[in-house]
């Protein structure tokens, strides 16, 4: 493909995210598990090469670990090829190239500089959780809502625990910086950028199957395909829809985005309790007595409660 076409097909990703599930059994793009931030899945380096090519963004140190961790196995191909039609391993393939040529000019990447906030981040998730390179921030920049206008965050954080989440509430509230709560970047609402930190949830993919009381208790990071995997292996179903949707991101949303809504919900029929990290920091769970009324309509904008760090979802019988 010439250029001119690479950057189409990287245009044209709606992450939809079916290249982070492996919903066709060919497996995973293994950097993806490994890194957590979406950079390393296909559909961010789909927006890398796109920012790269447009001169968005300069070649920087995660730019170049994003092309060299791509092995062109082809497992992206068959996957968003099944689902959009995209070929995405051509863009990988022109994303390594531009790796290539703009090592072979001897340039060097540009510099990242650190600095306290970053680093009191760092100190909660780990250095390789946390980060404010421009390659891993456009990523997180923009979704497919056609009145969104783009927002590049100042940093990008994949928290693994409750008591992560937790302590970022509390950094932010600390440095008054604004923050974004990540699903798998497909809401077509629009408007869920920020230019502070996005806090992506990939990362907590805990699922515990309760078999005697008919639920499941999953982390924010399990879709609603790993979910229904893991129900079908005991014997029953869950009540999601599209497969890569984070179930956590569903149900503190709007319920299912499609043409199930009119008859199926993933809001209140669906959940026998929920956790969260509150905005002051601390935790608090739905079935608590002082817990804040969710499901309680108001005529008003209603900031955001917390961050949902798993949810307690009804199973059923097959």
């Amino acid at each position: 493909m010439n250029d001119e076409t690479l950057l189409r097909t990287a245009s044209s990703c709606r992450h939809y995210a079916m290249c982070k599930i492996d919903y066709l059994g060919t497996g995973l793009c293994a950097s993806g598990p490994e890194r957590g931030f979406v950079l390393f899945y296909p559909q961010g380096r789909m927006d890398l090469y796109r920012a790269l090519a447009r001169g968005d963004i300069p070649m920087t140190p995660a730019a170049l670990e994003a092309a060299d961790s791509c092995s062109l196995c082809g497992i992206c191909d068959k996957q968003c090829y099944f689902t959009t039609g995209l070929r995405p391993v051509a863009v990988m393939r022109g994303l390594k190239d531009l790796a290539a040529r703009f090592r072979a000019s001897g340039g060097a990447p540009a510099p990242v500089a650190d600095d306290d906030f970053l680093a009191e981040l760092r100190a909660i998730t780990g250095a390789p959780f946390a980060t404010n390179d421009p390659a891993v921030l456009v990523t997180y920049s923009h979704d497919p809502c056609p009145v969104a206008v783009p927002t590049m965050p100042r940093y990008a954080a994949v928290p693994g625990s409750e008591p992560e989440v937790a302590a970022i509430v509390k950094l932010c509230n600390e440095h008054a910086m604004p923050y974004a709560v990540r699903g798998n970047g497909s809401s077509v609402m629009g408007f869920v950028m920020s230019d502070g930190l996005v806090v992506d949830l990939a990362r907590m993919k805990a699922i515990e199957i309760d078999r005697d009381n008919w639920c499941a208790r999953v982390g924010p990071g399990v879709s609603a395909f790993e979910l229904q995997q893991a129900a079908s292996r005991q014997g029953f179903r869950a009540n999601v829809a599209e497969p890569a949707a984070l179930v956590c991101a569903n149900v503190m949303c709007s319920g299912i985005f499609s043409t199930f809504s009119a008859a199926y919900g993933t809001n209140a029929d669906n959940i026998v309790t929920a956790r969260f990290v509150g905005r002051d920091g601390g935790t608090f769970s739905l079935h608590e007595p002082a817990a804040p009324n969710l499901y309680g309509y108001r005529k008003q904008d209603a900031g955001l409660p917390g961050i949902c760090v798993n949810a307690s979802v009804k199973l059923h019988p097959v």
